[in-house]
């Protein structure tokens, strides 16, 4: 039987069924890029599986001279949710890297034959490029408090966030969060999530990094200055200092504003533009 009919095969027709309950044979074996024994194959297992004490919940009748299926969907799951890989992957991941779901599948026999089954269709090797044992520490559904470094920085922040989900993709395991202090959802890579914090750590970062900064630059146009409205600002010529409540929120402006200054102050920021600058420079030449 042709290696094809997985989990995602099985999904998309349920989804295809759902959508249109008459299909003729070959419209649906074009859609699910299957032949005729193999679409066969694959209903009876969705129905073995869609079944409650003996009655069918999904079936079907099938007109051999016009070549069409007739589905029956049971009511009781019309509106059922399925779970799609991304939800796998999120339960695949605390699974093999959380401690207390690791002790699970030592526990409960179910819970290992599922893992099992999982681990057939996702990469474990891909967690050991990623800080997992910082993530062991997160709690989900709770409010959790992060250091973290953002992508071209080498300066630690402090996040409060709701962890949400998680995915994956080139740069590796990306956590999607909700921010409790900015109330936006926000992205992090487990890979740069230095540690997680108690609420004395955040409260004393906070105040670290909230101390107000001031911010010398050259400009070259006036828009910039225009942008800042009733910010505390000091102008000569083109020359500008402004004063920040954090350095983070200097650093902001800073990029925003990075085709039309010259940072003179402080060294950290002028530092992190020139970095940014030179990067962008180098994927424009390639």
């Amino acid at each position: 039987m042709n290696n094809k009919l997985n989990l995602e095969t099985v999904i998309n027709t349920l989804s295809l069924i759902h959508s249109n309950e008459k299909w003729s044979i070959d419209n649906l074996c074009k859609h699910l890029i299957v032949n005729e024994k193999e679409l066969f194959y694959l209903l009876s297992i969705i129905t073995d599986l869609y079944s409650q004490h003996g009655e069918l919940l999904i079936d079907y009748e099938y007109d051999e001279e016009n070549r069409e299926f007739l589905f029956n969907i049971n009511s009781s799951i019309k509106n059922v949710t399925q779970i799609n890989d991304g939800e796998f992957f999120n339960i695949f991941f605390l699974l093999s890297t959380n401690s207390i779901y690791k002790q699970l599948i030592k526990e409960n026999r179910d819970v290992e034959n599922f893992y099992n089954v999982l681990s057939k269709y996702f990469n474990v090797d891909v967690f050991h490029s990623n800080n997992t044992d910082t993530f062991d520490q997160l709690t989900f559904f709770e409010e959790n408090i992060i250091s973290y470094i953002k992508l071209g920085s080498t300066e630690e922040y402090s996040y409060r966030i709701h962890p949400i989900s998680l995915t994956s993709n080139n740069d590796g395991i990306i956590l999607e969060a909700l921010d409790l202090d900015d109330d936006i959802h926000k992205t992090f890579l487990i890979n740069r999530i230095v540690e997680v914090l108690d609420k004395t750590e955040y409260t004393n970062k906070n105040k670290t990094k909230n101390s107000s900064v001031d911010l010398k630059f050259v400009f070259n146009n006036e828009k910039v200055i225009n942008s800042l409205g009733s910010t505390n600002i000091k102008v000569k010529n083109q020359q500008a200092t402004v004063t920040f409540y954090s350095e983070s929120n200097a650093l902001d402006f800073a990029l925003t504003h990075i085709n039309d200054v010259e940072i003179l102050s402080p060294q950290s920021i002028a530092k992190e533009i020139s970095i940014r600058k030179t990067k962008l420079f180098k994927k424009l030449k390639s």
